[in-house]
C-alpha cells in the first residue's frame, strides 16, 4: 500500500503542482473558456497548503494538466481498490478466527425483531 505524503507528491512543474509548497495534488475549481479559442481561464486550489489562483492557459497546458488529473484519480482509485481489499481480507480472519473458537452460532444469524 503506497500512503501519499507532501513529499510523495512533489513532481516537475505543471497546473497540478503548487508553486508554494510543491504538492503535486493541485486542483481546479472552476474553469470557462475564453473569447480566444484554445484558451481557458481555470480556477485552481491546493488542497494542502489552501494556495488558490486564476489565470488564462492555452490547449496544450489544459490537456496536460487533464492527463496529470486522469493519473490521479486512476491512482487514487487503484489506492481505494488496495484499501478494500485488506479490509475485506482482515474482516475474513476475523470471521475465521472466531468460527474456530466456536464463537459463532445460528443465534448469531437470527433477524432481530
Amino acid at each position: 500500500m503506497n500512503n501519499a505524503s507532501r513529499t510523495d507528491t512533489k513532481t516537475g512543474s505543471g497546473l497540478h503542482v503548487c508553486p508554494e509548497c510543491g504538492s503535486g495534488l493541485v486542483q481546479p475549481t472552476r474553469w470557462e473558456q475564453t473569447a480566444k479559442r484554445g484558451h481557458w481561464h481555470l480556477w485552481r486550489r491546493c488542497p494542502e497548503c489552501e494556495w488558490r489562483s486564476d489565470g488564462i492557459h492555452g490547449e496544450a497546458e489544459i490537456d496536460a494538466f487533464d492527463e496529470a488529473l486522469d493519473d490521479g484519480a486512476e491512482a487514487l482509485t487503484a489506492e481505494l481498490q488496495e484499501l478494500e481489499r485488506e479490509t475485506m481480507r482482515e474482516i475474513v480472519e476475523t470471521f475465521a478466527t472466531a468460527l474456530a473458537a466456536d464463537l459463532i452460532t445460528a443465534d448469531d444469524f437470527r433477524a432481530q425483531l
